[in-house]
């Protein structure tokens, strides 16, 4: 049921890392020697740790089963995310209509993922409501009964899960690298497994691989929120407790070697970019050094200090656009990974002689104290940072805690806090100063050597020749869910939360909320009206003024700046990440972003901090043309997504003529027309009293922050800039197409046209017509039929005008199907009104996304900004999760017909048709 797109390695591990540390001073066995941390086992041999916050009313918990990839065979590979998706398919008390719409009707979020050691299931819920929740979970992992029917559907749609992401931009280059790194090892499995497998395993395989491994006695659950743990010990011993434990299978035998040598090997994929990656032999994580080793992953992505980067990306003709270090840790080794992504096809010879000469010249090159301990308190306080989103810390924490166990996890914070840079001199030495490692080269050109799995004849023949043990899915009578009020209650509000609203007379826009809940302090800047403000021809000239905002002050140099970040432990975000796949939900075309978060003991350094960052720019030469080179390298790997294209079609297609047709990473023209001074230029403008608008959450009174931003950012003089306004798009007449022609697996879907203003009658209604069309798709698209892993539909509103996406992605050969399948559905919204419960079901799903995404202070400063630029008001949250309320199905069907045009719209596609 996984619904995140998979996070890119080199982006998930450094945060898993640091998130580690939230559980500092906590150890031992049913111990509370922390005042809200409490560890116990069930009867059954469950192991519980129960982590109280209490900074906003919502509950998660995480339920961690000792089944991934790592415990599979050739033959059965991919089983546990199979088996993953199938738990969602109904249990003997609920269907999979009621598993999924019982949680999402009190305002929730259930959610699964899968990795090579463990597969993780989470539900967050509003506090009175968990105990539903956690039955939830234990109805689906203890009574599900694997309805045959559902059998050929979910194949479809794990095979297109596999298809999406065997057309991902780095996907052969991780498949290779991986196919090399861990050879000889079940780590070099794919955890998704192959077509081949998934479409012929028997259902008694995969009955057989649950009854094995789904027990008690395998599972951690890790419980967080706003709870007091006697009262939780109670729910989990009623809820969890009555399950028996079984005989579970014996662990496999991995005989690792460690690498002694250097071995590189090369090929060619349908790549854009050269992909270099290095895995080098590092400590066990038993291993005194082994903390030590992890803070050279902070310093080789410190991106002013690091060894690696330098040579790498700096220069007239850097080698690399983008460079990542990471450690990977497995009960059994534990690698120091380095991925490169370069344009220089010709110089991957250079690049290997580089990283090569900067691992052995380590130990002599090693951080400072200042550096040291700069990471250190980064990770405290991303620590911090983390505790705000209870849902997020299952993707985070997982591998290491699974990996490692709750003794060693419990500690590792004190154990990070102790290094010294002699520690790191010495861990380099001990592995870094003669490296042993496996290095992968893959360049563009013909596919070449790649796993591809057992034939299917292969997959056939295995099951016929072995005997499986029968399991008897029985129902539990015990078991019974608790009864919950189907009403949503009020909308989860901070407490004691005040607010200040004022434009200083630079004509800045400043709103300040305060409530006592947090210790972060997050701040946020928003740009109006980005694509209308960027001049004709200079496509992606905004994000190229916020990747250079960190690269020095006119008072600071590149490093001293990342030196005085790290002191106060901020995080500044000024672009999404482009190392995740899809992560694009904060960049649009209408605005842009700064977020800026650190701790309350630094609130008056960090705000004098990040206005130096906003006011003074340094924007010297070199920055400029490293930067130049980075947008270059990501423009090469969104060329390679389907994805990416067909969004890039149908933005161009629908506002055709307007800045919105505009991409807003630019293109390889409009950057190389880009000049120095045009950024200077467009920063002046686009980051302009005028044209700014500034939320911070703090837990300090309103109007003490209220006069440190006038005292810093209100001193900013005003330009005389008057905001853009961008120009409304012409309707479309009739079908407009647009494709990109691509040798991919998927067929990539965006289909949609013009919709009315935010502030229009028919605003609320359109919002929630939207999700009843997006969960129709869902659930005739993909669950029914199986043709998608990725379907749904959002209507975007902005202040003048909006539009509405509906995207897909699915196999060539049924594209026709989905594509008339989306249009069938808009106009059965316009004939058939949803049901009482479909309309419940769409404001629950709007009102559950509102409470998960403002759970952190960053987040909540974020939409502050985006209400107020909107024209709504910053207090619009509670204002309009009743208006959603009150919405009813006619309403939304009459919106469906008056603005879902299915005569005159655009349909953008990219893939191979």
């Amino acid at each position: 049921m996984n619904k995140v797109y998979g996070m890119a390695k080199g982006a998930l591990l450094p945060m898993l890392m640091a998130v580690v540390l939230l559980f500092a001073g906590c150890g031992g066995e049913a111990d509370h020697t922390a005042t809200d941390i409490t560890r116990l086992t069930l009867d059954n041999g469950m192991d519980v740790v129960l982590k109280e916050n209490h900074a906003s009313p919502m509950i998660t918990c995480m339920l961690f089963v000792k089944a991934g990839s790592k415990y599979e065979n050739d033959y059965n590979n991919g089983a546990t995310h199979f088996l993953e998706h199938l738990l969602f398919n109904g249990t003997a008390n609920q269907t999979q209509e009621q598993l999924q719409t019982g949680i999402e009707r009190l305002g929730g979020y259930l959610n699964a993922f899968t990795r090579k050691e463990f597969t993780a299931y989470l539900v967050l819920l509003p506090k009175e409501y968990i105990e539903y929740g956690m039955a939830t979970q234990a109805d689906m992992l203890f009574n599900s009964v694997f309805p045959e029917e559902r059998f050929p559907k979910e194949r479809g749609i794990v095979i297109e899960e596999i298809k999406m992401g065997n057309d991902a931009a780095t996907a052969a280059a991780e498949s290779f690298f991986e196919q090399k790194a861990l050879v000889g090892t079940p780590y070099a499995r794919p955890i998704i497994g192959y077509e081949s497998i998934i479409a012929n395993i028997p259902r008694e395989a995969i009955i057989d691989y649950y009854k094995r491994f789904y027990a008690p006695n395998n599972i951690m659950a890790l419980i967080i929120g706003d709870f007091e743990s006697a009262e939780m010990t109670a729910t989990v011993k009623r809820v969890f407790g009555g399950f028996p434990s079984v005989q579970l299978p014996p662990a496999p035998e991995i005989a690792y070697k460690k690498l002694d040598t250097v071995a590189v090997y090369q090929t060619t994929a349908p790549v854009k970019s050269t992909h270099v990656n290095l895995s080098i032999e590092g400590p066990h994580f038993s291993d005194s050094a082994y903390p030590a080793f992890v803070l050279l992953e902070d310093y080789l992505n410190d991106r002013e200090h690091s060894p690696l980067m330098q040579p790498l990306k700096t220069g007239s003709r850097p080698l690399a656009s983008e460079v990542s270090a990471y450690v990977q840790t497995t009960e059994e080794f534990t690698r120091l990974n380095i991925e490169i992504i370069s344009q220089r096809n010709d110089r991957t010879d250079s690049i290997l002689a580089v990283c090569d000469d900067v691992l052995k010249r380590l130990s002599w090159r090693a951080p400072s104290e200042e550096l040291v301990h700069g990471y250190q308190v980064s990770r405290r306080c991303q620590d911090i940072f983390l505790s705000e989103r209870l849902h997020y810390y299952g993707f985070i924490i997982a591998p290491l805690l699974a990996v490692t166990g709750w003794d060693y996890f419990s500690t590792f914070s004190d154990r990070i806090d102790s290094v010294t840079a002699a520690d790191i001199t010495e861990a380099s030495r001990r592995f870094l100063d003669n490296p042993a490692y496996i290095a992968t080269v893959v360049t563009p050109g013909s596919a070449s050597e790649f796993a591809a799995g057992p034939s299917a004849e292969e997959v056939i023949a295995y099951y016929q020749q072995i005997e499986i043990p029968a399991h008897e899915l029985a129902e539990n009578k015990d078991f019974a869910l608790p009864a919950v009020s189907h009403t949503s209650p009020a909308v989860a509000e901070t407490h004691n939360a005040t607010y200040l609203r004022e434009v200083l007379d630079n004509g800045l826009t400043v709103i300040v909320k305060s409530n006592p809940d947090s210790r972060v302090l997050a701040l946020n800047v928003l740009g109006k009206n980005r694509s209308a403000t960027e001049p004709e021809g200079r496509d992606g000239i905004t994000d190229f003024v916020n990747r250079m905002i960190t690269k020095g002050t006119t008072s600071r140099s590149a490093r001293q700046l990342s030196t005085a970040l790290g002191a106060i432990g901020a995080k500044v975000t000024l672009t999404d990440n482009a190392w995740i796949s899809h992560d694009d939900r904060y960049t649009t075309r209408q605005f842009s972003f700064m977020k800026f978060e650190t701790i309350d003991e630094f609130t008056e350094p960090g705000i004098a901090l990040f206005t130096d960052m906003i006011a003074n720019p340094a924007f010297d030469s070199a920055a400029f043309a490293e930067v130049h080179n980075e947008m270059f390298g990501l423009i090469g790997r969104r060329a390679a997504s389907p994805y990416q294209a067909a969004r890039k079609e149908f933005y161009e297609t629908l506002f055709a003529e307007t800045p919105y047709a505009s991409t807003i990473e630019g293109t390889y023209r409009s950057l190389n027309a880009i000049t120095l001074d045009d950024v200077k230029a467009h920063h002046h403008r686009v980051y302009s009293p005028e044209n700014m608008i500034v939320s911070v959450c703090s837990n300090q009174d309103a109007s003490f922050i209220m006069r440190l931003i006038k005292e810093t950012l209100g001193s900013m003089p005003a330009t005389g800039f008057t905001p853009v306004e961008p120009t409304a798009p012409s309707p479309p007449r009739g079908i407009k197409t647009a494709h990109e022609q691509m040798e991919k697996e998927q067929v990539q879907i965006y289909l949609g046209g013009l919709l009315p203003a935010c502030g229009t009658p028919d605003a609320t209604a359109l919002k929630v017509a939207g999700e009843v069309l997006s969960n129709r798709l869902a659930a005739n698209l993909r669950e029914k039929q199986g043709l998608a892993y990725s379907v749904g539909a959002s209507a975007t509103l902005d202040r003048h005008f909006g539009w509405l996406i509906c995207s897909m992605g699915t196999s060539a050969e049924n594209y026709e199907r989905a594509r008339d399948g989306i249009i069938a559905e808009i106009e059965r919204l316009k004939t058939e009104p949803p049901t009482e419960q479909e309309l419940s079901d769409a404001v629950n799903g709007i009102w559950g996304s509102f409470l998960s995404a403002n759970l952190a202070r960053i987040n909540q400063a974020y939409y502050l900004g985006v209400y107020e630029y909107l024209g709504l008001g910053y207090n619009y949250l509670e204002s309009y999760i009743n208006a959603i309320r009150a919405v009813t199905p006619q309403q939304v069907s009459d919106a469906a017909q008056k603005h879902f045009d299915t005569k005159n719209y655009v349909l953008a596609t990219a893939g191979n048709i």
